[in-house]
């Protein structure tokens, strides 16, 4: 009889592929945000608050707005709803600050990038879990006004399908420029605290003062500093309606170019960061 030593055999398991890994963050990304329960009651009431104040005005259009012709230029007064500018603020603070943050606070970043996916497909999933979440605020509101106006004979089905398509372009513009700010913000810090209170100086600390000093030194070029007149600018010429103080491609231009930005010092942040991998 011989001896001999037990011999073994070592399962192995197949790695996830980019593509199923980037899923997989956006699907346990968009899990763990369902399961907040601040994050459930700001795109709730979010969400919901836009969207009623934006009918409501639907139906005191006559009275707050007299003489406005049921078209296409008055969709420009709930596109240019301040609740938007307020809850997307909020949303942006307590979904998206923590997005990149927590990853580098817990060095699930380098986690990750020690699996096969690049730097821009951490970032494009990241940036797939909090534009939809911005995109309830800013454009679910708009296009469901522009529904049941057409549902109460308000305005035409030709009018309203129009009013949806510009809905879906300019919200898309500030869902953008929103994702791609919080998440530059995010990349800069290991506290989410501090990049959602650069989210609110972003939008709150530029656009109060922007107004108070385009009125008080009679100056509305101050007013590009303002993403959401910017943004305004750009709804109000989209939808046909008079023009703002600024002129709307230059504002156009601000937006995208502050998005495109972003987003890109963002990636350099990301490549940046030290990843060790064995």
């Amino acid at each position: 009889m011989s001896i001999s030593l037990p011999t073994y055999s070592r399962l192995e398991l197949p790695l996830l592929g980019r593509q199923e890994r980037v899923r997989a963050i956006i699907a346990t990304g968009l899990r763990r945000e369902f399961r907040r329960p601040a994050a459930i009651v700001v795109t709730v009431i979010g969400a919901a608050f836009t969207t009623i104040t934006s009918i409501v005005l639907l139906f005191l259009a006559p009275i707050l707005l007299p003489g406005q012709p049921a078209d296409l230029t008055f969709f420009a007064v709930p596109a240019s709803n301040g609740f938007v500018l307020f809850f997307v603020s909020l949303m942006a603070a307590v979904i998206g600050a923590g997005l990149i943050a927590d990853d580098m606070q817990s060095m699930a970043f380098t986690l990750y990038m020690s699996r096969p996916i690049t730097q821009t497909d951490y970032l494009i999933a990241k940036a797939a879990i909090l534009a939809p979440l911005v995109a309830m605020v800013t454009i679910v509101p708009l296009l469901l006004t522009a529904l049941v106006a057409a549902l109460l004979g308000r305005v035409s089905w030709t009018i309203a399908v129009e009013a949806m398509g510009i809905s879906l372009a300019i919200g898309g513009l500030l869902t953008a420029f929103y994702t791609a700010v919080t998440l530059f913000l995010s990349s800069l810090t290991r506290r989410k605290g501090i990049a959602a209170a650069g989210v609110f100086a972003v939008n709150f600390g530029l656009t109060v003062p922007a107004g108070v000093l385009a009125g008080r030194i009679g100056n509305p070029s101050i007013l590009y500093l303002s993403p959401w007149d910017d943004y305004v600018a750009v709804a109000n010429v989209a939808f046909g309606a008079t023009p703002s103080a600024i002129d709307w491609l230059a504002a156009l231009g601000v937006l995208l170019g502050v998005t495109v930005l972003a987003a890109f010092v963002t990636y350099i942040r990301m490549r940046a960061v030290e990843v060790i991998t064995g």
